[in-house]
């Protein structure tokens, strides 16, 4: 996957659009922009595989996704579908996590920014201000998957009883 758009599109105001960087100024948006580009990748192409080591977080900017997790004994299980604007491979900005921890397949044709992670992490850590706004953001989709995992998970057990 490395399909990348039209480099004549401007990764700044993307940024500037997306509610994870609201409140950073104009100069930090810029530095954010220096660690992404554009790609778009197919319906059926695996965008993340569970499991593997961390690169990239990705901002869903056009399309629709399913996020799956293996359970041993029962397989790949749904656990949601994003769309426009929601975070893709948050576990590559937290520093315990060192792998993905679903596997992201494209539904529809999808357009996304993709960020360096060890390079925002480190901007971040560089400017704490940087680090307030994107990890505080970060922390409620981190929240939120683990909350509509835990209701996938119930509900498949509450269907093998």
């Amino acid at each position: 996957m490395d399909n990348k758009m039209d480099v004549s599109i401007d990764t700044t105001s993307i940024i500037k659009s997306i509610p994870l960087f609201f409140d950073l100024s104009s100069s930090q948006v810029e530095h954010v922009a220096a660690l992404s580009d554009l790609v778009e990748i197919d319906p059926g192409e695996l965008l993340i595989e569970e499991g593997d080591h961390l690169d990239f977080l990705y901002i869903l900017l056009e399309g629709e996704v399913k996020v799956t997790v293996f359970i041993p004994t029962i397989g790949m299980v749904e656990t949601s579908t994003l769309g426009p604007l929601d975070i893709l491979g948050w576990s590559a900005m937290t520093p315990i996590v060192r792998q993905r921890t679903g596997t992201v397949i494209a539904v529809t044709h999808c357009h996304l920014l993709r960020i360096d992670s060890k390079l925002l992490a480190a901007l971040c850590e560089n400017d704490h201000n940087i680090g307030y706004i994107v990890y505080r953001r970060m922390a409620n989709v981190v929240a939120r998957s683990f909350l509509s995992t835990r209701l996938q998970l119930m509900n498949l057990l509450t269907k093998r009883k």
